[in-house]
């Protein structure tokens, strides 16, 4: 019997917190690729998580790309700002990375569903039937996203958040763990909408909103 060649292509992770840990779990149960390891600011060599170390700085990334590592992936959540990410999506495209889709082998997605490059959709999420995700979105543990939803680019959905049907969210906004979203909204660009809070009518860009129901209590502050 000839023996099997493993072909995983490498991929490089950006931040090594909490988030990023459930990427690492993502990741290996998948299959799919070899975590080279960490991109943060900690001392290069330190071990982190699951023997998994710190390979570089945000200025190694050139370097590291060069050293024949091609695949990158975001493990930093929203922060509070969502440019962060943003930010380190274009920086690391400009040095030539690709940026897969990571979809856990317990989440539900539809064959019809649209996902854009660099987005994760984590355990247990739903993503229905031909609802479109935007790149390097996070559509977090057990999140839905209904049928004919449209999130924007960069945009992330907290734990068990809930968007109904044919809703969309704009780029760069942050919906809080238990949050939902009734039917056919629009909640707007840079929007941010607290934990728990139940969105009843469409909001306005640049605005965050919290309650039941959700009201507009002032700027999101990204």
């Amino acid at each position: 019997m000839k023996e099997v060649l493993n072909m995983q292509e490498d991929i490089v992770l950006i931040g090594s917190g909490g988030h990023c840990k459930t990427i690492v779990d993502s990741i290996e149960r998948l299959g799919t690729f070899k975590i080279a390891g960490f991109i943060d600011l900690e001392e290069i060599g330190k071990e982190v998580y699951r023997g998994y170390k710190i390979i570089g700085h945000d200025e190694d990334m050139q370097s590291i790309y060069d050293s024949g590592i091609h695949n990158a992936f975001i493990g930093i959540g929203f922060m509070g700002k969502s440019n962060i990410r943003k930010k380190l999506y274009f920086k690391m495209k400009d040095a030539g990375f690709n940026f897969p889709v990571i979809i856990d082998p317990s989440a539900v997605v539809a064959k019809d569903a649209t996902i854009g490059e660099g987005t994760y959709i984590g355990r247990d999420a739903v993503v229905d039937a031909d609802a479109k995700i935007g790149m390097n979105c996070i559509i977090n543990t057990s999140a839905i996203v209904e049928h004919e939803c449209i999130i924007g680019d960069f945009s992330h959905l907290a734990v068990a958040s809930v968007i109904c049907g044919q809703t969309q969210v704009g780029d760069e906004c942050f919906l809080g763990a238990n949050s939902t979203v009734i039917q056919r909204l629009k909640i707007s660009d840079r929007c941010v909408v607290g934990a728990g809070s139940v969105v009843l009518s469409s909001i306005d860009s640049d605005c965050t909103a919290v309650g039941v129901p959700a009201k507009v209590i002032g700027d999101s502050m990204q």
